[in-house]
């Protein structure tokens, strides 16, 4: 039955509809009809604060798009993380993990546990339901690097952090960068695509080059995510 109660002003509220709306509320974001996406990031706060900002621009559910913060300070600790989750839902159509070279010690044996353990099989209950993305969507040096290549493009070999900082920061609306800081998609997005047009053309310079550094795989999942909008809107 749906009641109503008088209101101050001498109206009236539709009980229904109001524990309707509370009830959506406590059950949080809504689970839409397309891919579920898994993302674990070694930093806490910076990209995973970047990539919520994003999929909340590009509409996209974070009960299917879910992006965890706490993978660890070490490549090696993202990667077991996500298996660990993973095996815990065999349901993920893909699984990205975020993490940077900057000297980490683990970063190879990392990169050859995703290989080891790729392709990760699905499960609807008992039933195979196909393969896994898995993919490592790294960044040499440092995710600050992806950042950079909305401004400008550059091949410069840089080691840490603490090379990409000082050019990052030359640039006007970084002056005053902190890693860990929100608003940095609002503030980079109306150059997203100049950082990927960047991104691909330094990988591919990177490979012709037989190097790494610099490189950043953002690119690949920037395009995933518009990827994934734009069926969602199909």
């Amino acid at each position: 039955m749906v009641r109503c109660h008088s209101l101050a002003n001498g109206g009236f509220e539709v009980m229904g509809r109001r524990r309707s709306r509370e009830s959506l509320v406590r059950r949080g974001p809504r689970r839409e009809p397309f891919e579920r996406v898994l993302i674990v990031c070694e930093g806490e706060k910076t990209e995973p604060n970047y990539l919520r900002e994003l999929i909340a621009h590009y509409q996209l559910s974070s009960a299917n798009v879910e992006i965890v913060g706490d993978g660890g300070a070490a490549p090696i600790s993202v990667v077991e993380q996500a298996l660990a989750l993973f095996r815990k839902d065999l349901d993920y159509n893909a699984v990205f993990c975020v993490f940077d070279r900057d000297g980490h010690e683990s970063y190879g044996r990392a990169l050859q546990c995703m290989q080891a353990a790729s392709p990760l099989e699905r499960r609807l209950g008992r039933r195979k339901s196909g393969a896994a993305r898995f993919e490592a969507i790294t960044s040499n040096p440092c995710f600050e690097y992806w950042i950079l290549l909305h401004y400008q493009y550059t091949t410069a070999p840089m080691l840490r952090f603490s090379d990409v900082e000082p050019r990052l920061r030359l640039i006007p609306a970084h002056a005053a960068y902190e890693k860990g800081a929100k608003g940095l998609f609002a503030c980079t997005q109306d150059k997203l695509e100049t950082a990927v047009t960047h991104a691909d053309r330094a990988n591919a310079h990177a490979i012709e080059h037989d190097t790494d550094n610099p490189t950043t795989q953002m690119s690949s999942l920037i395009r995933y995510l518009r990827e994934l909008a734009e069926k969602k809107s199909v």
